[in-house]
């Protein structure tokens, strides 16, 4: 052993007039609880910057802020963000340690107290696996104990919701800190139509003839884009770049977006006009087999509002980079869009009919229900060309109620000469009305077009009744009614026939048909065995016939035709000029115009209350990197608001109660605390090597202050350990105390197994003792000779303590009672030359050592180490380890 250890183990026996040469002098007393105003905000300093970083992120999230389509260095800038979010996440704990800590030290002093496992829970309730170990599961055993049960449950509740928000204070703050790429609502404001819901989507279209018929007249009918055959230049060139072998795939790359699960669309422009292009998407019906039921169809926007949407956009980005300080460069993508009715019209073809000069019964594809086509039936056109011409022919039917909810039928006669005795006659039936779309432009076709989406095609109106057989349909019932007066604006006369053609003047219909190739002449391609109506079905490449084709054409022109109604309205047409420079009515922006669009508030000044108007929202939406509300980020939030209302309330509680602390706040510190406690035996009982019993961590602890030998003035604190019973120990060390007779108290001693009350079995252990100690002093012994240097320097320091103690021993023995004290069976230390320890037999009775009054105390031995180990194995008889 070697010097130093011998001197340190020497300490407690030193006299007090002696102490002063070894004591410590660099740890000075300490107050444990300060009223002092100035050190309880102190202390409550280290709420102060999470707080101001947790206000600061909420406001920016709830608030939102736009940042930008990109960063100079994405990758730095990100990882600092969460470097960020990093460092609020440990200043939350830190925050939170402080509370934790308060609790612990306030239970400790001035409550009911905590169980073990509970006492270091200030250092493992950031951990979130701490509340699955024996350590909390034992604390909470005290919870269920009597007394205090609100008390208890309230610490137990604050340490539970301490480290709920210690687990989720990163990834919270990483949610509102680090910014990713969203959309970002950047304007918004209601416009308006000048006229009502059935000027603009009418369920009869003769309501809207009467108004632009004089406009459409002549070579002016396809020019204005207000005329229903207003795309007709658009839509003829985009049929005459195809044929009907590669119509659904051609100038569609692989990769294009789908609009509404669709790539067969193409925008539709409008001559001399600030119609913008509106993009015409659909599904052509890809069967070479004529089975009931599937149609093709296609859906366009509306006209009117995509005009004035056109005209708000761009304001709208006038306002955006020049209010929200952006520029393109920090837009990723760009939305705008509002909720309107599209146009639709489904159409199906009946299979190619050879019809003879005379002949003039067709058979018509039928509608059952609301939308299945079914076989039909044949019906008689009169109109019908009964002479050869070398040209197609196209031509308008009305079908009667029994071919269901058509609006409208065609027919297709091909051209054929006068060698031929038939020719191939198409009957088509066609249903249109309006369907709730949402009708958007994005960074697909941003600035270049106007696309439906979100289609509801259940919610199509005009809406359908269930007519009993034998009544009348009305024209209206799940259709839309077209009159002559209308279909003939729509399929006017085209002024661009080649001169060096025959003499004929197609209608505009005629012309789209001619132009895709559909019309040429089959009876070169025809065998002579085969009619021109099955070489028109067989000629289809990749099962593409030519009447899938046909029904595309019509149903494109129709829908175009039908979203053109109304779209005058929106124009001062009154006014002389140019159609591109008509002014726009009802459009009257607000001084304050940049200001309210982005700020989503009304920016054109509203029409009269008494005038007949339709009014729209529009929506701007862009793409970038922002701190903007969410699910997740509202689910953030709360983390955050928790711990700012913890952290208030620690504040408002301290400085009501002008009291802090902050003893303890460290495992050194707390270390410390037990190392100047006295050893709770009973209460933490083999325990030295560790604990396994859950129970053992719900022994209640405490902080009290304490008188000892060398703060006789109750300036010692201890943790003292509530027994079994509950009951808080007087640890064994006092029956080394002297008790004069006059204070002759009844401790009661700790008998092991093998023991009675009375003491019996006391000569035969005084004797063991006896043969112990003497036996130890002889290991001692052994240990002196190999330190004979050390033995000298220890003598002079530890002879007079050994007279001193005998002259102790003396004056207790005429006036002390040592109460029985509970021994080992081996002392420590043990002569390693000797080899181990034998095992403990739990069958050997411990040992207890007796004295009478009369009796004297034995003299300790003449040498130093003997002393030492006498004080060693005294201190170690205070309990059982």
């Amino acid at each position: 052993m070697s010097l130093l250890s011998r001197l340190f183990s020497l300490l407690p026996l030193l006299p007090l007039h002696r102490r002063r040469v070894v004591q410590h002098y660099a740890e000075q007393k300490k107050v444990i609880v300060s009223s002092s105003t100035w050190k309880a905000l102190w202390r409550c300093a280290p709420h102060v910057v999470p707080i101001a970083i947790s206000v600061v992120i909420l406001t920016l999230s709830f608030h939102g802020t736009y940042i930008g389509a990109d960063f100079a260095s994405e990758t730095i800038t990100l990882m600092s963000f969460q470097i960020a979010a990093k460092i609020h996440e440990l200043f939350i704990v830190a925050s939170l340690s402080v509370i934790v800590f308060h609790a612990i030290r306030h239970e400790l002093l001035h409550g009911c107290g905590l169980p073990l496992g509970l006492v270091g829970s200030g250092f493992n309730f950031g951990s979130f696996d701490f509340f699955f170990t024996k350590e909390f599961r034992g604390g909470l055993l005290n919870v269920m104990t009597p007394g205090h049960r609100l008390r208890k449950a309230g610490f137990v509740i604050l340490l539970c919701v301490a480290g709920l928000i210690a687990a989720l204070a990163g990834p919270s703050s990483a949610t509102l800190i680090v910014p990713s790429s969203q959309t970002w609502q950047a304007g918004g404001t209601q416009f308006y139509l000048n006229g009502s819901q059935a000027d603009f989507w009418p369920s009869d279209i003769s309501s809207s003839v009467s108004a632009v018929r004089s406009m459409c007249n002549g070579s002016q009918s396809t020019e204005l884009a207000v005329c229903p055959a207003g795309g007709y230049l658009s839509i003829r060139e985009h049929w005459s770049r195809m044929n009907y072998t590669n119509f659904q795939t051609y100038d569609v790359p692989a990769y294009a977006k789908k609009l509404s699960g669709s790539r067969f669309y193409w925008p539709v422009g409008s001559p001399s006009s600030p119609i913008p292009p509106r993009y015409l998407l659909g599904n052509a019906r890809n069967v070479t087999a004529f089975s009931p039921g599937t149609a093709t169809f296609f859906v366009l926007p509306h006209a009117a509002p995509s005009t004035l949407m056109q005209r708000i956009a761009n304001k709208w980005w006038t306002a955006l980079e020049s209010h929200m300080k952006v520029s393109d460069r920090q837009v990723d993508d760009r939305k705008i869009g509002v909720e309107a009715l599209s146009a639709i019209t489904t159409i199906r073809c009946g299979e190619p009919q050879n019809l003879s000069a005379g002949a003039n019964s067709i058979r018509f594809p039928a509608i059952s229900g609301r939308f299945d086509y079914i076989e039909g039936a044949n019906l008689t056109v009169d109109s019908l060309n009964a002479t050869a011409v070398g040209h197609i022919r196209f031509q308008w039917v009305h079908l009667p109620d029994q071919f269901g909810t058509v609006s409208i039928g065609a027919v297709l006669e091909s051209a054929w000469d006068e060698q031929s005795t038939s020719r191939v006659v198409v009957a088509c039936s066609a249903q249109a009305g309006w369907v709730p779309t949402s009708v958007y432009t994005d960074e697909y076709s941003f600035w270049t077009g106007w696309y439906p989406w979100n289609i509801d095609y259940g919610a199509r109106t005009p809406s359908w009744v269930i007519i009993p057989e034998g009544q009348p349909q009305p024209a209206t019932n799940g259709r839309v009614a077209f009159n002559d007066d209308w279909l003939n604006m729509l399929n006017p006369v085209a002024n661009d026939s080649d001169p060096g053609a025959e003499p004929w003047n197609p209608s505009t219909m005629e012309s789209i048909i001619s132009a895709s190739g559909l019309a040429d002449d089959l009876s070169s391609q025809t065998p002579a065995e085969s009619s021109l109506a099955e070489t028109w079905v067989n000629d289809g490449q990749l099962g593409i016939s030519r009447t899938v084709l046909l029904e595309s054409i019509i149903s494109s022109v129709i829908t175009d035709g039908l979203a053109r109604t109304g779209t005058y309205r929106v124009f001062d047409a009154t006014t002389k000029g140019s159609p591109s420079e008509w002014p726009f009515s009802l459009f009257d922006p607000l001084p304050d115009f940049d200001k309210r669009i982005i700020a989503e508030h009304d920016a054109l000044r509203p029409p009269p209350p008494d005038s007949s108007t339709t009014t729209l929202r529009v929506k701007m939406e862009i793409t970038g990197f922002a701190l903007k509300k969410s699910l997740a980020g509202a689910l953030s939030m709360v983390v955050l608001l928790a711990h700012i209302v913890l952290a208030i309330g620690h504040i408002a509680f301290v400085m009501a109660k002008r009291q802090s602390s902050d003893s303890w706040d460290s495992i050194s510190e707390l270390v410390a605390l037990a190392q100047n406690s006295r050893p709770a035996y009973v209460a933490l009982a083999n325990t030295a090597a560790g604990i396994r019993q859950q129970r053992t961590y719900g022994r209640l602890a405490r902080i009290r202050a304490t008188s000892t030998l060398h703060h006789p003035d109750g300036d010692h604190v201890e943790l003292i350990f509530d027994g079994p019973d509950r009951e808080e120990v007087v640890d064994d060390f006092e029956a080394f105390r002297a008790m004069t007779r006059a204070e002759k108290q009844t401790v009661p001693a700790q008998v092991k197994d093998g023991e009675d009350d009375n003491g019996n079995d006391n000569d035969r252990n005084e004797e063991e003792r006896e043969q112990a100690i003497e036996q130890e002093q002889d290991e001692v012994d052994d240990d002196d000779n190999e330190n004979e240097n050390d033995n000298a320097e220890s003598q002079s320091l530890t002879q007079p303590l050994n007279q001193r103690h005998q002259t102790q021993a003396v004056e207790l023995n005429n006036t002390t009672h040592l109460l029985p004290v509970s021994r080992q069976k081996y002392t420590w230390p043990h002569d390693r030359h000797q080899g181990p320890l034998p095992p403990w037999d739990p069958s050997i009775p411990n040992r207890i050592s007796q004295a009478p009054a009369s009796q004297s105390l034995p003299h300790p031995p003449p040498t130093t180490d003997h002393h030492h180990h006498h004080h060693h194995t005294a201190g170690r008889a205070r309990g059982k380890v």
